[in-house]
C-alpha cells in the first residue's frame, strides 16, 4: 500500500464528534508504524493511501502537513503510541514476532 517492502503497520485513527446529533466535525489521520532495532518508528502518511479514503463514516481524512501543525498531533500519536504498545497483534508484529493474538478482546 505504501511502495515499502519492509514490514509496517498501519493505523487509522479518527477524532470528533459521533452521530448526527455532535456538533464535532471528525476527521482522521493515516500513520504508518514501521519495526527498527529496538522499538519502532512512526510516521504519518497521506489519507489518500489508506484503505479508508473516500469513505465518510471516519470524517475527513488529514494530509500529514495539517496533521503535523494541528494541535492534537501529540494526541493522535498517544493513541498509535498506545496501540503499537498494547495491542498483542500490532506490537509483536513491530517487534518481528510472530502475530500474537492471546488477549485480544474480540469485538464480535
Amino acid at each position: 500500500m505504501t511502495g515499502h517492502e519492509e514490514a509496517s503497520a498501519q493505523l487509522t485513527i479518527s477524532f470528533g464528534g459521533w452521530g448526527a446529533s455532535s456538533n464535532a466535525p471528525r476527521w482522521w489521520i493515516f500513520i504508518e508504524a514501521r519495526p527498527t532495532v529496538d522499538s519502532y518508528e512512526m510516521m504519518v502518511r497521506e489519507p489518500e493511501e489508506s484503505l479508508y479514503f473516500g469513505e465518510g463514516l471516519l470524517g475527513r481524512g488529514v494530509g500529514r502537513n495539517e496533521a503535523l501543525t494541528n494541535e492534537h498531533t501529540s494526541d493522535f500519536f498517544a493513541v498509535a503510541d498506545c496501540i503499537a504498545f498494547n495491542d498483542p497483534a500490532v506490537k509483536s508484529y513491530l517487534s518481528g514476532k510472530a502475530v500474537d493474538l492471546v488477549g485480544r478482546q474480540s469485538t464480535v
